[in-house]
């Protein structure tokens, strides 16, 4: 059972940070590892006590077999390759370390580190032997549970004759299929002697890699069923805290089968499946030292001494969530205070006396700019005192300062500003803008501000009673634009020499901008007009332009073409033929352009005026051609040509 023990030790001495390699005579002994001191009281910090292997874990580290990782976690989840075991089983075994020549696996050759530990344990963790192809090893693949359950029995000197329940694997787990068929029996074997076992769901899992926890709660088990049989005495683990605050402390442990147990010569009445939990009570405070003896029936006997320091804690006191950083100059603290042995401890800030009950409170505590130290202390009436200490830091920081709305763009040359200020510690903080002061209160405006032209740049400052301030910048970009100029329709041509034309013009910044036509000024208001504009023959350019108090000018130009043409010439209705020798002729004329148009009869002046006539025109035999010219000032004429045949 020395061997068994060592062999389940020797899961521990893996050459990576969770274990360390020691050798051990008795495993039994509280004694110190590689000359160090046990530390009773390790923790894991992610190990919880409702974990399945905690007490495996617990116990085993606790003697310093195992260690955790320098980060103080086991990480009992952590698996170890094949080859990593192999190290394990030739290490604690001193098996002998062998190099041959040719290496029994294609896969570990001798340039390998594990080389020489899977050469030497290949009678315990085998290889892989494929029909007809060269054996493997698999070495960095993660060692099973069957890998290990196969090891164990081996090492253990057992074969497949010492297996009693041949169905102990069917009547056990319902994944049996799964288990290697090859080393099924010594499964079994593993099984039958508790050296290993499944799941609550009656699976095996021959396939899971083994981690950590599974190795731990492996060698606890060894060494509780291997103790009955040492000869050094029972197994005897116990588990009590160095300090305690209150009167009844339990003492735990787990003890070999059928030994009793005593705790300072008083018999611990409840053991069951070889764990104890026993009360033990303290008068007074102080160092308790306690004598815990395991004994046989054989009469050999196991003794742990363990030392506990009984001290009343002083008063429960938890102070309410107090922020880091503040802008409130003033706060407020609260918080509860209990103690079992004191229905009324002082609770003290900073030295003064705030509270006398249970709950506690102290309202507009002044804070200095920068870092405030709160010291909360609870005292109960044997002098017990619990202290916490807060930090607060208070950064009074300047007023919020909000601007409403200001355009980046405007063509307005005053605008309007408003906003609001608050403050935690003034209720009146100043604003400035531009340094010129324009409120005292949480709201504030100021009317027709006169802007440049170009950007102007605002300036809003906030200033509270503590000299903080607040600064909003504004910029809005003032182009004044020139006047808006709408000229009423003029046509594109026209016959008339003389035309009328009208519009209107405004500006956000001037109330009578100046509005010319080609240079002349024609208006100073908003509605302009100009009539009896002489047109010349052809085309005519009118620029009009508008011009504010800025000198921002806005031009509109109209392009008309003016064709005068000739009079309108009418001539009164003459026969085709006549036998009579004379004739009389009449008829209008009128023109735009000129109220008394010339008319000519071939050539001879016979009208100055709108209606002309000429009577008695004698006729020659035949045809008589009469051509009627109407020529106005502008020297257009217009021509109608009529034709009599006389015949006597």
């Amino acid at each position: 059972m020395k061997r068994l023990f060592c062999l389940m030790l020797s899961l521990f001495l893996f050459q990576c940070s969770a274990f360390t390699a020691f050798a051990v005579d008795n495993v039994l002994q509280n004694q110190a590892v590689n000359g160090g001191v046990i530390n009773q009281n390790i923790v894991f910090v992610d190990l919880k006590t409702d974990h399945w292997a905690y007490e495996a874990i617990s116990d085993l580290s606790k003697k310093g077999y195992i260690n955790g990782y320098e980060d103080e976690t086991f990480k009992p989840d952590n698996s170890i390759t094949r080859e990593e075991f192999a190290k394990l089983i030739a290490t604690t075994f001193y098996l002998d370390i062998p190099t041959p020549k040719s290496p029994s696996y294609y896969d570990v050759q001798a340039d390998k580190w594990s080389y020489p530990y899977v050469e030497a344990a290949k009678d315990f963790l085998t290889g892989y032997y494929p029909p007809g192809g060269k054996a493997f090893f698999s070495p960095e693949i993660k060692a099973t549970r069957e890998d290990v359950a196969v090891a164990l029995v081996k090492t253990l000197g057992l074969t497949t004759n010492d297996l009693s329940n041949k169905n102990i694997l069917e009547r056990k787990f319902k994944d049996v299929s799964k288990v290697s068929y090859g080393i099924r029996d010594y499964v079994a074997i593993a099984t039958e002697r508790s050296l290993i076992s499944g799941y609550e769901d009656a699976t095996f899992r021959p396939d899971k890699p083994i981690t950590r926890a599974e190795i731990a709660t492996l060698l606890y088990r060894a060494i509780k069923t291997s103790a009955k049989d040492q000869g050094d005495g029972p197994l005897l683990k116990v588990s009590v805290p160095e300090k305690t605050t209150s009167s009844t402390v339990y003492i735990s442990g787990t003890v070999s089968n059928n030994a009793k147990v005593t705790i300072n010569g008083q018999a611990v009445t409840t053991i069951i499946d070889g764990q104890f939990k026993e009360a033990f009570k303290l008068d007074k405070e102080g160092s308790y030292e306690l004598t815990i003896i395991a004994t046989l029936t054989s009469g050999k006997a196991e003794t742990v001494f363990k030392k506990i320091t009984y001290e009343l804690e002083g008063p429960d006191l938890k102070v309410d969530d107090i922020p880091e950083i503040t802008s409130s100059q003033t706060i407020s603290v609260s918080g509860t205070v209990t103690d079992k042995n004191d229905s009324y401890p002082v609770v003290y800030l900073n030295d003064e006396k705030i509270s006398g009950s249970s709950y506690f409170s102290k309202n507009n505590i002044v804070l200095n700019e920068g870092e405030n130290v709160l010291v909360f202390k609870a005292k109960n009436h044997m002098d017990k005192v619990t202290t916490v200490t807060k930090r607060i830091t208070f950064t009074a920081g300047g007023p919020i300062l909000k601007v409403d709305e200001i355009p980046d763009t405007t063509n307005s040359q005053t605008i309007s500003v408003s906003g609001t200020v608050t403050d935690k510690n003034d209720s009146y903080p100043v604003v400035y803008l531009n340094d010129e002061k324009i409120s005292g209160s949480s709201h504030f405006s100021k009317n027709n501000i006169v802007l440049t032209e170009g950007e102007n740049i605002l300036v809003f400052k906030a200033k509270n009673s503590a000299d903080k301030v607040t600064t909003v910048t504004k910029r809005i970009t003032f182009t004044s634009g020139g006047p808006i100029l709408k000229v009423d329709e003029i046509p594109d041509t026209t016959n008339s020499q003389t035309i009328s034309v009208s519009g209107t013009v405004t500006d956000k910044n001037d109330s009578y901008p100046v509005v010319y036509l080609n240079d002349e000024k024609i208006s100073g208001s908003s509605y302009f007009s100009k009539n009896n504009i002489v047109l010349t023959e052809g085309e005519n350019i009118l620029v009009f332009k508008a011009k504010n108090n800025l000198d921002k000018v806005t031009t509109v130009t109209k392009r008309i073409t003016f064709t005068a043409g000739g009079p309108i010439l009418k001539v009164d209705q003459l026969p085709e033929k006549t036998s009579s020798p004379k004739i009389s002729v009449s008829g209008t004329v009128t023109d735009k352009n000129d109220s008394y148009p010339v008319v000519y009869l071939n050539d001879e002046r016979i009208g100055g005026s709108s209606y002309f006539s000429k009577n008695d025109i004698p006729l020659k035999s035949g045809e008589n051609t009469f051509v009627f010219k109407a020529v106005n000032n502008l020297g257009k004429s217009s021509t109608v040509t009529k034709s009599v045949y006389y015949q006597k």
